[in-house]
C-alpha cells in the first residue's frame, strides 16, 4: 500500500467526526476513529515488513515550483514526498500501534462526555500530523506535520476548557492556559526550527533530506561554523517541542488535558519529536561536534531536572509527567553523544511503559471520581487489582529492573555516556536513581498502605475496554526489551541497532565485557535503593514543608521565575505604553486612538446596506469618467 494512506486514514476520520459529529451517536465516533488509527497500523506493519535495505521514497506532487535554490540560480521543485527507512518505520509502528490501543482506552474514558465525537477528531489529528512529520522527506514538509501536532496539543490540552463535568470555571481557565502555554513556548522552538531551515536552504541549497544525507561528510566543503549553527537552530526547535531546559515548563502543565490525551502527548507522538529530528538530521550532528555536546547537556540537565521536580509532587498525572520531562531528557544525551539507535530504542521502551503508567493513573482517577491526589488514595491494590500489577509492571521497567523493557534501553544509555562523559554518566546514574524513588514512592502511596480517600467510594478496575491496552502495553513494557539485547547478555544480537544501522549511523563504543557487566550491575543496584529508599519513606503521605520538599513540588521555581522575569516585565512594559492614569489615556492610548480613527471613513462604506454601495459605484463611475473627460479637454488623449 502506497505511503500516503498512513495520515490519509486519520485525517478522514478527522474530517468526518469534524464535520459529520451529528451523524455518530453514542460512541460510534470514537470506534470509527479507532479503526481508523488501527487501519493505519496495519499498513505500517504491511510496510515494516516489505521494507528492504533501500528506503521507499514516494513522491505525491509538486508543491513549490522552480524554487530558485541556493546562490547557483538553478531552479527545481519542492514535492511533496514521503520517505520510509527503518527509523520512520519503526516511528510508524510506535504512533500507530500505542496510539490505537491509547484511542480505544478513551472509548470507554471519554464516554458521556458532551464533546465525545470532537475528542476522537482532534486525536485523529494528532495522530495523522505526527504521521506527517515522520515521514516527510523534506523539513519544510516535516515542518507541516511539526505545527500539525502543536495545534492539536493546543485543542487537546485545552480540551475541558469549561472545566470537567461540573463545568468548574476555575479548573477550566487553568486548562485553557495549559493549552496557550504549550501553544505559545513551542512557537519558541518553532522559530529555531525555520531559522535552520532557512541557513540550510541558503547554504545547500535543497531541503529535501535524502539529498542532504547522501553527500554525507562532503557537506563539510562548507564551513564547519555554518553546520554547528544549522545544528544549534534545529536543537532550538527539538528542545521547544520536546519540552526539554529550557523551553520544559510547558510539558508537566499539559496534563490538564484528558488522560488520555496526555498518554499520547508524553508516550507516542509530540515530545518524541525533538529526537526524532536531531536523530533524522545525523549527517548534519555528526559533523558539529559544538552543538552535538549542546544537545548532551541539555538532555542530561533535563534529566536531572525532570528527577528532582518529581521527587514531591502530589498529584498522580504531575509525578508522571516531570518523569516524561527526566526521560526525554536521557534520550537527548544519547543523540548528543551520537547513540541515536540507543536514543530511538529507548523511545520505543518509553512510548510503552510511559503509555501504560498514564493509562493506569487514568484509571485510577475513573474510578475515584477524578481524584488525583495521592496523598488521599493508598490500598487500592486490594480493590484494583489488574490496574495495580500492570502498574506495578510500569515501575519495574521505568526503574530499570531486570528482565523489564527500561532496563535494556537505560543501561544501553548509560553504556554511552559512561565510554564517552564521565559527568554525564554520573549525572545519568543519578537521575535513575531518582526515578527509582520518586516512582516507588508513587507506586507505594497509590497502591500499598491503607486508602486514605473517600470512605464512600468504592474503586474498582476499569471494563474490558479500559483494561485490555493495559494489558498489551504490560507485555510490551515486560518483553520489550528484548527487541535489543546487548552482546554480553543473554547472547544478544542488537537486533534494533542492526535494524536501525541501515537509516542511521550506530556508533560502537568499544567497552570491555568485564566493565559492562560492573555497569549493568551498579545500573540495577541503584534502582534497587532508589526503590527500597521509596519503601522506607512511603508512609510519609503528607506535602513536606521544608526547603527541599517545597523546591522539588514547585519545580526548582522555573516556573515561578519565567512568570516574574518575563512575564514580569513584559506586563511591566504594557503597562507603561498603555497606562492609565486617574481618568487620562496614555501616551500609547492616543497614538492607538488617532491611528485607528481613519478606520472610520472605511466603516460609513462597509455598512452592510446596499444602497451605500450602490451609491460609491455611482460616485466612483463618475470620478473616472470625469477623470477622462478632464484628460480629453486638456488634449491628454
Amino acid at each position: 500500500m502506497a505511503l500516503y494512506w498512513l495520515p490519509l486514514l486519520p485525517l478522514i476520520g478527522f474530517a468526518l467526526l469534524i464535520c459529520g459529529g451529528k451523524w455518530f451517536s453514542g460512541t460510534s465516533g470514537g470506534w470509527l476513529g479507532s479503526g481508523l488509527i488501527g487501519a493505519a497500523f496495519v499498513v505500517a506493519l504491511i510496510r515494516f515488513f516489505g521494507l528492504s535495505d533501500v528506503p521507499a521514497h514516494e513522491t505525491l506532487w509538486t508543491w513549490l515550483p522552480n524554487m530558485a535554490l541556493g546562490t547557483a540560480g538553478i531552479s527545481a521543485n519542492l514535492k511533496i514526498g514521503f520517505y520510509l527507512d527503518q527509523l520512520s518505520s519503526v516511528m510508524t509502528l510506535v504512533i500507530t500501534g500505542v496510539g490505537f490501543l491509547i484511542h480505544v482506552y478513551s472509548i470507554s474514558y471519554m464516554k458521556g462526555d458532551a464533546r465525545f465525537t470532537r475528542f476522537f477528531a482532534f486525536m485523529n489529528f494528532f495522530v495523522a500530523m505526527m504521521l506527517i512529520l515522520v515521514l516527510a522527506d523534506s523539513y519544510p514538509l516535516m515542518f507541516v506535520g511539526w505545527e500539525g501536532v502543536g495545534m492539536a496539543s493546543y485543542l487537546l490540552i485545552g480540551f475541558w476548557f469549561a472545566g470537567h463535568k461540573d463545568h468548574n470555571a476555575a479548573e477550566g481557565v487553568n486548562n485553557s492556559n495549559a493549552a496557550r502555554k504549550a501553544f505559545i513556548m513551542n512557537r519558541i522552538g518553532d522559530l529555531g526550527f525555520m531559522l535552520g531551515m532557512f541557513l540550510i536552504y541558503k547554504v545547500f541549497g535543497t531541503l529535501v533530506i535524502p539529498e542532504l544525507a547522501a553527500q554525507g561528510a562532503t557537506l563539510l566543503v562548507t564551513s564547519r561554523p555554518l553546520i554547528e549553527l544549522i545544528c544549534l537552530f534545529l536543537l532550538v526547535g527539538a528542545v521547544g517541542k520536546s519540552g526539554q531546559l529550557p523551553l520544559t515548563t510547558w510539558l508537566p502543565d499539559a496534563m490538564a488535558g484528558p488522560t488520555p490525551v496526555s498518554a499520547l502527548i508524553h508516550a507516542a507522538t509530540m515530545v518524541t519529536a525533538g529526537v526524532y529530528l536531531i536523530a533524522r538530521s545525523n549527517f548534519f550532528y555528526d559533523l558539529a561536534p559544538g552543538a552535538s555536546m549542546w544537545v548532551a547537556w541539555a538532555g542530561g540537565l533535563t534529566a536531572l531536572y525532570g528527577a528532582l521536580s518529581a521527587l514531591n509532587q502530589t498529584d498522580i498525572k504531575k509525578i508522571l509527567a516531570y518523569s516524561t520531562v527526566s526521560q526525554l531528557g536521557y534520550m537527548f544525551l544519547a543523540v548528543g553523544l551520537h547513540s541515536y539507535t540507543a536514543a530511538i530504542f529507548h523511545l520505543v521502551t518509553h512510548a510503552f511503559f510511559k503509555a501504560l503508567l498514564f493509562l493506569a493513573a487514568g484509571a485510577v482517577i475513573h474510578a475515584l471520581h477524578e481524584e488525583q491526589d495521592v496523598r488521599k488514595m493508598g490500598g487500592l491494590a486490594k480493590s484494583m487489582p489488574f490496574t495495580h500489577w500492570v502498574s506495578a509492571i510500569g515501575v519495574l521497567a521505568i526503574t530499570g529492573i531486570p528482565i523489564f523493557a527500561g532496563f535494556f534501553s537505560k543501561d544501553g544509555i548509560l553504556a554511552s555516556a559512561f565510554a564517552q562523559n564521565t559527568p554525564l554518566y554520573l549525572i545519568g546514574l543519578f537521575v535513575a536513581l531518582l526515578t527509582a524513588f520518586y516512582m516507588g514512592r508513587w507506586y507505594f502511596l497509590v497502591w500499598r498502605g491503607t486508602y486514605r480517600g473517600d470512605a464512600q467510594l468504592h474503586p474498582h478496575d476499569g471494563d474490558a475496554l479500559l483494561s485490555a491496552p493495559l494489558g498489551v502495553l504490560a507485555a510490551l513494557a515486560t518483553i520489550g526489551g528484548f527487541f535489543n539485547v546487548p552482546a554480553f547478555l543473554f547472547g544478544g544480537t542488537h537486533v534494533l541497532d542492526n535494524f536501525l544501522g541501515r537509516a542511521i549511523p550506530v556508533h560502537e563504543h568499544e567497552i570491555p565485557v568485564s566493565t559492562e557487566w560492573l555497569i549493568t550491575g551498579i545500573a540495577v543496584a541503584t534502582g534497587l535503593i532508589g526503590l527500597g529508599w521509596a519503601f522506607y519513606d512511603h508512609r510519609r503521605s503528607a506535602l513536606q514543608v521544608g526547603p527541599l520538599g517545597q523546591t522539588s513540588l514547585q519545580a526548582l521555581y522555573l516556573d515561578r521565575f519565567y512568570n516574574a522575569v518575563i512575564g514580569g516585565g513584559s506586563r511591566v512594559i504594557s503597562q507603561g505604553l498603555d497606562v492609565m492614569d486617574n481618568g487620562v489615556d496614555g501616551a500609547m492610548s492616543g497614538v492607538a486612538r488617532n491611528v485607528g480613527a481613519p478606520g472610520w471613513l472605511v466603516t460609513v462604506w462597509q455598512s452592510g446596506f446596499v444602497r451605500v454601495y450602490a451609491l460609491s459605484m455611482l460616485l466612483g463611475t463618475a470620478l473616472i469618467v470625469g477623470y477622462w473627460a478632464l484628460k480629453a479637454i486638456g488634449g491628454g488623449v
